[in-house]
């Protein structure tokens, strides 16, 4: 049989690995996640940096690099790589409000 200690010391270990591996994200960041999984994961994985059409975008903001490898990861810069797109990547910018831009830039950030 488990001491007391021990059972609630495994469990306290549970506890914060589970609320960092489902850290809740902010409204706008939520809002960014449902524009990503309507607009953005048929060519991008978000849980993993392997290419799918386009490159996988875990880590993105950590990177620091988009995938050309020169161009730093900013939110100016994402926001207009959203924007604007690059080939083979089309462009959002009549698709998307500059609202749902924004809070998609958000949703990236916690990648």
């Amino acid at each position: 049989m488990m001491r007391p200690t021990l059972t609630l010391s495994l469990l306290a270990v549970t506890l914060t690995f589970t609320a960092g591996a489902h850290a809740q994200l902010s409204e706008a960041a939520t809002h960014g996640k449902a524009t990503f999984d309507s607009k953005c994961a048929l060519c991008h994985n978000a849980d993993s940096t392997d290419k799918k059409i386009g490159p996988g975008l875990k880590g993105l903001y950590a990177h620091g690099v988009l995938a050309d490898g020169t161009t730093k990861v900013t939110d100016a810069t994402v926001t207009e790589r959203i924007e604007n797109g690059k080939v083979p990547m089309p462009p959002f910018k009549d698709q998307l409000k500059p609202e749902e831009i924004k809070e998609l830039v958000e949703y990236l950030k916690t990648l």
